[in-house]
């Protein structure tokens, strides 16, 4: 790198852009820089040759070329110092550009900071409604376990009865039955006392 491009605008370049776009943005002004430079010494050259010639040809004394050198050296000058001040504008272009494009990163993480937040209290508060309706439920479930367990419990013991009740008045009409057989029918009872001797 030559000496156009100081360090610490290189270094400047590096921080903003990166290592390598850095790296690349000062070479490329290295390079317009030296472009110039060329131009201008060219330019100069061949300015030198045309006032050579011109003063060849019109027999031009040494303080008539002096002279002009002089002129050709003042305009080397003024393109070097026009190419040295468009050098610093863009390294100040590129500076301010840098320090806008720094803070709206800034206002970019503060925004994404601010997002961040709203969303984890909003998953803070539908994962606390969510456990606290979970909870209701489950209540609710044991509630209802609870009073259609003694709903069964209640209506056990009224089918228990109710079959004890059955199971007596099917014992009672048996048996009223089975006397009315036998009182109204003489021959059901003459056949019960023989099946009864016979099983002695």
């Amino acid at each position: 790198m030559g000496n156009v491009i100081k360090v610490e605008t290189l270094q400047f370049f590096e921080d903003r852009l990166g290592k390598e776009e850095g790296r690349k943005v000062a070479e490329a002004l290295e390079r317009a820089y030296e472009e110039m430079e060329k131009k201008a010494e060219s330019l100069a050259i061949q300015k030198k040759l045309e006032l050579k010639d011109e003063l060849t040809k019109e027999l031009a004394t040494k303080e008539d070329i002096a002279r002009l050198e002089g002129l050709i050296q003042s305009e080397v000058v003024r393109l070097e110092g026009m190419i040295k001040s468009e050098v610093s504008r863009l390294e100040g272009l590129i500076k301010s550009e840098g320090a806008r494009i720094d803070g709206k990163i800034m206002s970019l993480e503060e925004k994404i900071n601010r997002l961040e937040e709203k969303v984890e209290s909003e998953i803070q508060r539908l994962e606390d409604k969510i456990n606290s309706e979970i909870k209701r439920l489950e209540e609710m479930i044991k509630s209802e376990t609870s009073i259609l367990e003694e709903k069964i419990e209640t209506e056990t013991q009224k089918i228990a009865k109710d079959i004890i009740r059955l199971e007596k008045k099917t014992t009672i009409m048996f048996g009223m039955l089975f006397f009315v057989v036998i009182f109204l029918n003489q021959n059901a009872l003459e056949l019960i006392i023989k099946i009864i001797q016979l099983v002695r």
